[in-house]
C-alpha cells in the first residue's frame, strides 16, 4: 500500500469537487486493479454533467428522500447511528496524531482514508496502518460497498462502490500476506 492510494479514495468521496486532487494522484496508481475504474470516473466528472453527477453523489451518499440508503459512517453500520460510540473511539486515535477532521466526522469514509493516507506517509502502515485497517475499514466498508452497488443512482456512484471493492480486497490480500 502507498498512501497516494487512501488519499485518492478519500477524495473520491468527498465528491466531484475533489476531482482535480484525484486526477493528480492517477499516475501514483497505474498498476492497481481499480486504475481503469477511477481514471474513468475523473473523465466522467471532467466531461459530464456536473451537476447531474453532484446530485448522484448526493441522493447516494447524503441525502435522499425518506430515507439514505448508503451512509457513508462507520458508526452507522457498527451501531446504526449517526455520531456513535466510534466517533469517540476516532477523535481519541486521531488525537494522538493531532489530528482534527474538519470537512467531514472522524468516521465518514473519506476522514477514515485521510487518516490512513497519513499514516502510510508516516512509514506507519504496516503496523498502526494495518490495526486501523483491521479495527476500523473492515468492520463496515464491504457492507457500504455492498449497499452502494444495491441502491447506486448511475454509473458514477456504481463505478465508485467497483473501485472501492478492488481497492478493499487489495487491502485485504496484502494483509493476509503480512500475517
Amino acid at each position: 500500500m502507498i498512501w497516494e492510494e487512501f488519499k485518492l479514495f478519500s477524495y473520491l468521496f468527498m465528491g466531484a469537487r475533489y476531482n482535480n486532487n484525484a486526477k493528480e494522484l492517477l499516475d501514483k496508481v497505474k498498476d492497481k486493479k481499480y486504475y481503469n475504474l477511477v481514471k474513468k470516473i475523473t473523465e466522467m466528472i471532467d466531461n459530464g454533467n456536473k451537476d447531474q453527477l453532484a446530485t448522484e453523489f448526493t441522493r447516494c451518499f447524503i441525502n435522499d428522500y425518506k430515507h439514505l440508503k448508503c451512509p457513508p459512517y462507520e458508526s452507522w453500520y457498527r451501531e446504526k447511528t449517526i455520531y456513535g460510540k466510534v466517533v469517540v473511539d476516532l477523535y481519541d486515535i486521531y488525537s494522538k496524531y493531532g489530528i482534527q477532521p474538519m470537512k467531514q466526522l472522524p468516521d465518514h469514509i473519506s476522514s477514515e482514508m485521510e487518516f490512513l493516507a497519513y499514516l502510510y506517509y508516516l512509514g506507519k502502515g504496516d503496523e498502526e496502518g494495518k490495526k486501523f485497517i483491521t479495527d476500523h475499514l473492515l468492520k463496515w466498508v464491504p457492507q457500504f460497498i455492498d449497499d452502494i452497488e444495491k441502491y447506486h443512482y448511475g454509473e458514477y456512484t456504481k463505478l465508485l462502490a467497483e473501485a472501492l471493492r478492488l481497492f478493499i480486497d487489495e487491502i485485504m490480500d496484502e494483509i493476509k500476506k503480512k500475517s
